[in-house]
């Protein structure tokens, strides 16, 4: 096995998405509990790639803004077997560099609605 695909299949195991939305018009709340080695490869390693392009861990915590009427806020919290680090988040805050990452995790919960 190449050397860099034996150290991505770990990082991957070790790593663990936690995200939660809140409110919107129906006041819905709606979560996800993701271990990244229980998923189908090419997921778990779209996942990783999508946290580690946004540089997850280096990010700078976003000022808080006013929430919107019937707004959404958000929690995200990621483990990678070394770090954990939690974003609170609406949706006048989340950085430019997490919202690929949120749009997956959002359709994901569509998903299992």
């Amino acid at each position: 096995m190449p050397k860099g695909a034996d150290a991505g299949s770990r990082s991957v195991k070790m790593m663990r998405i936690l995200f939660e939305r809140t409110g919107g018009f129906m006041g819905r709340r709606v979560s996800l509990n993701l271990e990244l080695d229980e998923l189908p490869p090419d997921q778990a390693l779209t996942l990783k790639r999508l946290v580690d392009e946004s540089d997850f861990f280096n990010l700078t915590e976003p000022a808080s803004k006013k929430t919107v009427a019937d707004g959404f806020a958000y929690s995200l919290t990621v483990n990678n077997g070394k770090y954990e680090r939690t974003f609170h988040l609406s949706d006048t805050n989340i950085p430019h560099a997490l919202r690929p990452l949120f749009e997956n995790l959002i359709a994901r919960t569509r998903k299992n609605t």
